[in-house]
């Protein structure tokens, strides 16, 4: 970037040091910065078609705003739990949530009801309400109807969090195994910061489901090698927040977090343990049940794209794949980019979160020759390093009989498929490369000629009058 008399402007060496912040942010996200994900599910009311699609037939959402357009939302029925009684042998009791105003007695006895929660130190369970002041019920005294599976939160989990974890890319499937019911009451219900304790080798994290129940304050706070990302899920006298929706998040074993302290009203979660089994996932651009919001990296692109230096006449931005794919097999390409991973998947929820066209596409590696007629006037400044070759879609391995003794680079381009020659702002280098193309090669002798192809996200950024923020 460069103004035309050749001297470059503050504005251009701001928006450069923002691209270099968020290549390093991507980069720290691609070596595991995805340490938790969250979001909600809505609760149907009773006599409602709770399996209908939302409509979809709202205006388009501006550039920079929050979208599932086109999603059929996750929905789930109320929740009952039921327990057994500590008033009566052999008398179990039910309540139903989100509590309607004539049940609240069953909510107060399903509180009453719980025991002291303890917690782990040095192999041995401590009571200390200074560190810990909630109760529980083990999975022995209780049941619930509610289930994370048939919502989609198990099938987020295992696409976004386990690529991350060593025989991730092997071991695709999560069994939840439900552990306890916590209530922390206000005021003064709280966990001091800490880190769970695995419950086995196949154990990778741990997922909280808050149930829909008046309180305030309770925030949990999930911490990662120096990041944090807090959960709000306290209604009362919070703008904008409804009771009759399901709040989760979910994290790894080695993650420190803490419940801060409940202000008034009661907290009541259901906690599972994570573990890793086998399963698939093609889950990307249509994941309903996951909130791309709180995904680490959201707020710090939607800051970026608030700031006038970020890329102010628009571009484009290309984030190559952290995680391999068989991008130039024709089965493969059915399933992308929906079985992105990883932070791949994570990415790309963010983009397509905020409305901004992303698209995965095939950068051909083509070599350092160039045709002649193909090379950028004197005039122009831009760095060919930028000018990838970019096609119009993923193309399968092109096995050409053009031959370089009679055709030209061109010629032999076009063989590969529809592309151009796109400026494009690199944030990460190339990992993983597939065959993109083969062909006859003559120099001294023939041979088979090998053109490989990277997958990569590219963002179109509009400039920054037509963000609409």
């Amino acid at each position: 970037m460069s103004s035309s008399n050749g001297v470059r402007s503050l504005a251009d060496m701001s928006c450069d040091s923002l691209l270099s912040q968020l290549g390093k942010r991507i980069e720290e996200q691609k070596n595991g910065a995805t340490y938790t994900i969250g979001g909600s599910i809505p609760i149907t009311k009773p006599g409602s078609d709770g399996g209908s699609p939302q409509s979809s037939s709202a205006a388009p959402p501006e550039a920079g705003k929050p979208s599932t357009q086109g999603l059929a939302q996750a929905l789930t029925a109320p929740i009952t739990i039921r327990w057994d009684s500590t008033t009566a042998e052999g008398l179990i009791s039910k309540v139903t949530l989100p509590c309607e105003p004539g049940d609240a007695a069953s909510l107060e006895k399903l509180v009453n009801d719980c025991q002291p929660a303890t917690f782990g130190h040095n192999g041995k369970d401590i009571y200390d309400e200074t560190y810990r002041k909630a109760t529980k019920l083990d999975t022995t005294a209780f049941s619930s109807t509610f289930n994370p599976y048939e919502v989609g939160i198990i099938d987020a989990i295992a696409q976004v969090l386990l690529p991350s974890l060593p025989g991730g890319d092997i071991f695709r499937g999560v069994r939840a195994e439900l552990y306890k019911l916590n209530v922390y009451s206000g005021p003064s219900g709280k966990f001091k910061a800490h880190v769970d304790t695995p419950r086995g080798s196949a154990q990778f994290g741990s997922l909280v489901v808050c149930l829909p129940c008046d309180h305030d304050g309770g925030e949990l706070v999930v911490r990662h090698q120096g990041n944090g990302i807090i959960y709000n899920w306290g209604n009362i006298g919070t703008e904008g927040t409804d009771a009759a929706e399901i709040q989760w998040a979910a994290f790894y074993s080695d993650c420190e977090h803490e419940v801060l302290e409940v202000k008034s009203g009661h907290r009541i979660t259901l906690t599972y343990n994570l573990y890793i089994t086998s399963g698939s996932g093609d889950l990307a651009g249509r994941c309903p049940s996951l909130d791309p919001t709180a995904l680490p990296l959201y707020e710090a692109i939607l800051s970026m794209l608030e700031l006038p230096a970020f890329m102010t006449k628009g571009g484009f931005l290309g984030i190559y794949c952290s995680h391999a794919y068989a991008h130039t097999h024709e089965e493969s390409i059915k399933h992308l980019p929906g079985s992105l991973k990883g932070s791949d998947m994570a990415l790309y929820e963010i983009f397509k979160a905020l409305n901004l066209e992303v698209d995965l596409k095939p950068i051909l590696n083509d070599g350092a020759l160039y045709d002649s007629d193909e090379d950028l006037p004197d005039s122009e400044e831009e760095d060919k390093s930028k000018r990838k070759r970019i096609g119009d879609k993923l193309y399968a391995t092109e096995y050409s009989d053009v031959s370089t003794e009679w055709a030209t680079k061109r010629e032999l381009l076009e063989a590969w498929g529809n592309h151009a020659r796109e400026t494009v702002v690199w944030l990460t280098r190339p990992k993983h490369s597939g065959v993109a193309m083969t062909y006859l090669a003559y120099g001294n002798q023939a041979e088979l000629g090998i053109m490989y192809s990277y997958a990569a996200l590219i963002v179109k950024i509009p400039a920054f009058t037509k963000r609409n923020l």
